[in-house]
């Protein structure tokens, strides 16, 4: 088959991950008009980051979560002060995390359509490369579902960094080289498990630079890091201090059950994928030692993934499988797309992958979820709050509690003792777990003791615990249908 019959199936998958895409990202804009208050929905923590960025600055104190916490001092800020940027011109946050999403997509094909052309890829690979990588299934629902922002925004930084890093692999280092400076500095910035993956890439430099270069590289990395001191200091000095560390996201990995089935199913496929393309790769190389060399780290990472070792491992255990999932999916495509003669075999495999990625997101990743009567019923009887709250669980089949959490500080300039991230010590959240199971267990005393170390006034409750509340002597403030609001006396 020739070459012009294969540039036109190529458009095959390139319409099936395209339409899925626009699709997504229409229904998507719906955020720009609603407050996201789902199940599904991380878009509501970065917004109120946002929030706090510009109310209460950076590494400031913010009284708006846990009865005042330091901005940013667990949180990479990159995403953010990108963000920033765009909402002093719109002044509105959810459009400008909507835009900054979208801004996120065309920068990431800008890098894959201008280093494609670098590295001989056609147009159609090129495209089919960005829709692969950042409209997959597990894209749409992580970036576009789920909103998260800050990680997307460090993968898409990744995708430069790494292909700087490979564009040097066969070349010497000449001034343009120092652009990579600013880079990984926006690198480490913006999202911690996604800069320390993409770190390795240093390590394969490393390996098959020599003399002058290396030190120059040493000199990269130190001056990235020396610009981004100002946050990564106080990061490294308060991390281990924060309950955060207490149960590390790596543990997944050895979770088979419920959610977490499909992730880790793909975490053994993709690796395998990875290694069985590297094998080929390096075996149309004639096994050079350079290549062999170059690779070997990301070899590391995908053999590790493979036999769950992350999940034991300093550091590495802090990292979301989806990280690497993305990094080692960078290189498949990349050595695919740029190494492999795509016949008619490959195409069909690629249709099928295309296929099923987008059958994968049209029953797996839900699409963008409108408020409720409930929802409605909450945010009305919140307006009668004047200081600060906390929330039961029982509404949990429709919304969620941490996205009130977010809503409230934007929107009525209310508090709450809870928040989305672990900042406080692990004593602060046993509290918060010990005040939300005295709601459940019906301990009268324990809600009272709890809510005097938590400094709470308001408490919404639904359904039977609004009884229950009354019960322990609260005042009543109001009650719309299931919803109910006390004060403490």
């Amino acid at each position: 088959m020739k070459s012009k019959t294969y540039k036109g199936w190529l458009y095959i998958p390139i319409l099936i991950l395209g339409i899925n895409f626009l699709v997504r990202i229409i229904n998507q804009s719906k955020i720009t008009k609603q407050f996201p208050l789902d199940l599904t929905n991380d878009w509501s923590s970065y917004i109120s980051l946002l929030f706090f960025l510009k109310e209460c600055g950076f590494h400031q104190f913010c009284s708006y979560w846990y009865n005042g916490f330091i901005t940013f001092k667990l949180v990479a800020p990159g995403w953010y002060f990108f963000s920033y940027l765009i909402n002093l011109i719109t002044n509105n946050y959810l459009v400008t995390a909507y835009i900054s999403m979208i801004l996120i997509f065309l920068f990431g094909f800008l890098i894959i359509y201008k280093f494609g052309n670098k590295f001989k890829l056609t147009k159609e690979k090129r495209i089919l490369f960005f829709l692969l990588l950042f409209t997959n299934a597990a894209a749409i629902g992580n970036y576009i579902r789920l909103g998260r922002l800050p990680e997307f925004f460090a993968f898409m930084v990744f995708v430069l960094f790494a292909f700087i890093v490979l564009y040097y692999k066969d070349k010497k280092f000449d001034w343009y080289i120092l652009f990579i400076i600013p880079i990984y500095a926006l690198l480490i910035i913006s999202h911690q498990t996604v800069a320390i993956l993409s770190s390795i890439l240093w390590l394969s430099l490393l390996l098959i630079k020599e003399g002058k270069t290396r030190i120059k590289i040493l000199l990269i990395i130190l001056i990235s890091f020396l610009i981004d001191s100002f946050w990564v200091i106080p990061y490294i000095k308060d991390f281990y201090n924060s309950a955060g560390t207490i149960y590390p996201i790596g543990a997944n990995l050895l979770n088979f059950s419920g959610s977490y089935l499909l992730e880790n199913i793909f975490t053994i496929i993709i690796p395998l994928v990875f290694l069985w393309i590297l094998w080929k790769y390096l075996k149309n190389k004639k096994y050079e030692k350079k290549e062999i060399l170059f690779y070997s780290p990301i070899a590391l990472i995908a053999i590790m993934l493979l036999f769950r070792i992350p999940a034991f491992l300093p550091i590495l255990k802090y990292i979301y499988p989806d990280v690497f999932m993305g990094f080692l999916l960078f290189f498949i495509f990349f050595l695919f797309f740029k190494e492999f003669k795509i016949n008619k075999l490959f195409l069909i495999g690629i249709i099928i992958i295309s296929i099923i990625s987008v059958l994968i997101s049209m029953f797996y990743t839900p699409w963008f979820i409108g408020h409720t009567q409930l929802e409605k019923d909450t945010l009305e009887i919140m307006k009668e709050i004047d200081t600060n709250f906390l929330m039961t669980d029982s509404h949990s089949k429709t919304s969620y509690g941490k996205a009130y959490y977010s809503y409230a500080p934007i929107y009525l300039n209310i508090s709450t003792p809870s928040g989305w991230y672990k900042i406080p010590s692990e004593e602060y959240f046993s509290r918060l777990r010990e005040f939300g199971n005295s709601v459940k267990n019906k301990d009268c005393n324990s809600l009272v003791e709890n809510k005097e170390y938590l400094k709470n006034d308001y408490l919404i409750s639904y359904d039977e615990d609004c009884n229950f509340l009354e019960s322990c002597n609260l005042n009543k403030i109001n009650q719309i249908n299931n919803v109910c609001l006390y004060k403490f006396n």
